[in-house]
């Protein structure tokens, strides 16, 4: 039922996601999604993290080197026009959905996970300062990518992912 609900939103968009839909195209029956998923957020926000990989969290016993296989480890996913066409249009409708928000954010927040893991030990070796909060280097690590699947996708490729680590442990350190 996730692939069935990613399929749509990549085909069709967010609009066209209803359970008689979802039912329809993955031959689950539509009292059975109800019961995994009794909104159509919660349905729609599984089907977009369902379409994604956690990244493996590196761990080379240096920010700078964590940073570098981390950012690699995730561009192929603002790569692909699909998933970040998906992306975008979630985020757009949460803008208007107060639930779909707070679950959109419930499932940023878990991806900030192995972010938060290379910050805890970077913060241990004494690489960052101490007092750095994760959400606010969160948005110095995915928002280059953010921005450019935004506003510049086809300029994805080009990013120099050693000179944007740079620029990283530029603001980060303390």
């Amino acid at each position: 039922m996730l692939r069935a609900t990613a399929d749509i939103l990549y085909r069709d968009g967010i609009h066209a996601v209803t359970y008689d839909e979802v039912a329809r195209r993955s031959g689950v029956a539509k009292t059975t999604i109800y019961r995994h998923f009794p909104s159509r957020n919660q349905l729609l926000v599984a089907a977009v993290d369902g379409s994604t990989a956690t990244p493996l969290i590196p761990d080379n016993g240096n920010l700078r080197d964590d940073l570098r296989d981390f950012l690699r480890a995730i561009l192929p996913m603002f790569l692909n026009d699909d998933l970040r066409a998906m992306s975008l249009e979630l985020m757009a409708a949460a803008a208007r959905d107060p639930e779909l928000q707070d679950l959109h954010r419930a499932n940023v927040r878990a991806r900030i996970g192995p972010l938060s893991t290379i910050f805890k030990r970077a913060k241990d070796r004494g690489e960052i300062d101490p007092d750095l909060a994760y959400v606010d280097a969160f948005d110095f690590i995915e928002g280059p990518l953010i921005v450019r699947s935004l506003l510049y996708p086809d300029k994805l490729d080009d990013l120099d992912i050693e000179i944007t680590v740079d620029r990283i442990l530029r603001v980060l350190s303390p």
